[in-house]
């Protein structure tokens, strides 16, 4: 003859007797397993009919995947180290197997990419202290190291991880979709503001002069090196529109003559240098 809740309390006494039983399980995140190398995640992006990637890198598989197996980098036909990134690093998202499985010609990288470079560590602990270490302080953590490497070199962005204890994904992601350079670039840097102030007074046909002059898009270089043209919408700040900046240099308000004849003097100091 049974008697009334026995069940109840049998489980209860079993789940009791489990409970300080040691863990025959691994425990996850305390404890992370190694993952072999052939476990680990693969980045094989789907390419078009232009030989460009599907992919829009927008880190989400590498925020989420629970043991950071997903690491949004590899390694072209050349054995040379690529980093899938945001349009601006060119040709790591039309690297010379994107053109063969699409049955173009291959083309050589022309912005090798530069990952192990020094960096100055006090400089960048002094930057995320001097805000606190705070998420919501990333982006202007971000433009202190800009301002003073040009680009973001990935050992700071790892400092920056470490440091503020933020998944290396998120912080990679962040410095790629806030339109910061993740390369150094080669020459002068060419910007043309495309905040709504700018494009209103016609930065538009800025923009489009330029690229006439340069014969290059927004988001390319010049085949010599010697010209890299973008688009940022904090260049003239609604102040001065249409703006571009050169390097570190702001103009404006200008138009299309005054534009082409500041990069008419930038290319004609830089033959004469070079003679």
């Amino acid at each position: 003859m049974g008697f009334p809740g026995i069940g109840i309390a049998k489980g209860m006494a079993t789940t009791f007797r489990n409970f300080f039983a040691p863990k025959v399980t691994r425990q996850y995140p305390e404890q992370r397993p190694e993952i072999p190398d052939r476990w680990r995640g693969r980045l094989d992006l789907i390419y078009d009919p232009f030989g460009e990637h599907k992919c829009e890198v927008c880190f989400q598989c590498a925020q989420v995947c629970p043991v950071e197996a997903i690491d949004m980098s590899g390694f072209d036909s050349q054995g040379n180290r690529i980093r899938y990134g945001m349009p601006e690093i060119y040709d790591e998202r039309k690297d010379p197997n994107a053109y063969r499985r699409a049955g173009l010609a291959a083309r050589p990288m022309r912005n090798a990419a530069r990952w192990d470079e020094a960096i100055d560590t006090p400089f960048v602990d002094e930057v995320i202290d001097g805000f606190g270490a705070r998420p919501e302080a990333l982006v202007a953590i971000f433009r202190a190291i800009e301002e003073r490497y040009g680009y973001l070199p990935e050992r700071a962005l790892r400092r920056v991880s470490d440091r503020m204890t933020i998944h290396w994904a998120q912080v990679f992601g962040a410095a790629g979709l806030g339109g910061f350079r993740l390369l150094p670039a080669a020459g002068h840097v060419v910007t043309v503001c495309d905040c709504a102030a700018c494009r209103f007074a016609g930065g538009d046909r800025l923009l489009a002069a330029i690229e006439a002059e340069l014969g290059i898009r927004a988001g390319e270089s010049t085949p010599d090196g010697s010209f890299s043209l973008e688009t940022r919408s904090d260049v003239g700040a609604g102040a001065i529109s249409p703006a571009m900046r050169i390097d570190t240099l702001v103009y404006g308000p200008l138009d299309e003559e005054k534009a082409l004849h500041i990069i008419g003097e930038r290319r004609s100091a830089a033959t004469a240098g070079s003679r």
